[in-house]
């Protein structure tokens, strides 16, 4: 998952669920013109863009670990999520004032700090991973897919990118941006970025990680609007997530609140579907290779990541009690996992969500 940082910032400049929710998008839009890309005028959420790019190049980072003889460093991975010291290969990066840190849900920030100090003693092994031991662990279907592992067999790099996902992009997006719109100045333009309403707006478009002309393009796309399309053939959620953010966005310029209300709640809809989507598929991979420990854990880790990310909207479905049941199934020693286990964990998500009738193909 590589970026380009300058193409995506001067295109974003430029121009410039619940298991009784059913999708509220059935209104009709006013009769203004919606746009069929992100082409608004005074768009500006370079901030987003930035942080993207930094959580790039720190899993990037992580990810190397994988690589025999490659020991990450904690404090290397704290400065890249603080932006201290000029941690980054690109100066723009170290030099624009961004952070994902001071972004991230502020009582879970000790607990992904914890992730980085697991990833980095899991990098210092010398041997090859296995249950109770820490290293690479490497795929008996393909051998060319290798994960640095803890003893436990967690993915620490998995576990914190998805906790930049759910607790940055995710839920910036969801409680900081969409569910305070309706208070925000829609009157004063600033040249650039235009009214309030509309700038915060555009900041959580930001954070879903897809290009203005997506889902046409598809090339550039990161972290959630990679998993939307992942998920695509089966949800239809490219075009279904593009279209609400473009007749919100066009609701917002024409003051149309209705439409603007009913888009948004729609657009959280379909988020954390897409979030319990994304979830059942990574424990199918894991129940298909649930004898390779290398890609059973790691899909695994990819799961509890995103299970752990429906707790970042105010509006989540999956209630606390459920998380922890589903999470329960899984425990915290992943070559102890049963068969039954995942069967269960994925029954109980997949219920919660509506998606009986689609879970097997995910």
């Amino acid at each position: 998952m590589r970026y380009n940082i300058f193409k995506y910032s001067c295109l974003a400049i430029v121009f410039a669920f619940v298991s009784c929710k059913k999708d509220p998008d059935s209104l009709p839009d006013s009769g203004y013109s919606v746009p069929t890309q992100y082409t608004f005028n005074n768009v500006n959420y370079s901030g987003q863009t930035y942080r993207l790019a930094m959580a790039d190049e720190l899993v990037t980072y992580m990810k190397s670990s994988a690589n025999a003889g490659t020991v990450v460093d904690a404090q290397v991975m704290k400065n890249m999520f603080s932006n201290t010291a000029s941690p980054f290969s690109d100066t723009v990066l170290n030099n624009c004032g961004k952070q994902l840190k001071d972004k991230f849900f502020l009582p879970d920030q000790p607990l992904v700090e914890s992730y980085m100090d697991s990833m980095a003693i899991a990098s210092q092994s010398s041997v090859s991973g296995s249950n109770g031991v820490a290293g690479i662990v490497t795929s008996n279907v393909n051998p060319l897919k290798k994960y640095c592992l803890a003893a436990n067999g967690y993915d620490y790099a998995e576990m914190v990118e998805k906790s930049l996902m759910g607790a940055v992009f995710y839920y910036q997006a969801i409680n900081t941006y969409l569910d305070n719109i309706s208070s925000d100045d829609n009157s004063t333009v600033t040249p650039g970025q235009g009214t309030a309403m509309e700038h915060h707006f555009d900041e959580a478009f930001g954070y879903f990680g897809v290009p203005v002309d997506f889902p046409t393009n598809t090339a550039d796309v990161l972290f959630w609007g990679e998993y939307c399309n992942d998920l695509d053939a089966v949800l239809n959620s490219n075009a279904t997530i593009m279209n609400l953010f473009l007749h919100a966005r066009a609701a917002i310029s024409n003051q149309d609140y209705s439409t603007r209300d009913q888009k948004i709640s729609s657009i959280i809809y379909w988020w954390e579907k897409i979030i319990a989507a994304a979830a059942i598929h990574e424990i199918n991979e894991a129940m298909t290779y649930f004898a390779d420990d290398a890609l059973r854990n790691h899909t695994l880790s990819e799961f509890v990541g995103f299970v752990n990310a429906t707790k970042y909207s105010a509006h989540a479905t999956m209630t606390s009690q459920q998380r922890s049941s589903i999470l329960g199934y899984i425990g915290g020693n992943l070559y102890a996992v049963t068969m039954n286990d995942l069967l269960s964990a994925r029954d109980e998500i997949s219920t919660i969500y509506q998606l009986d009738d689609i879970k097997t193909i995910l």
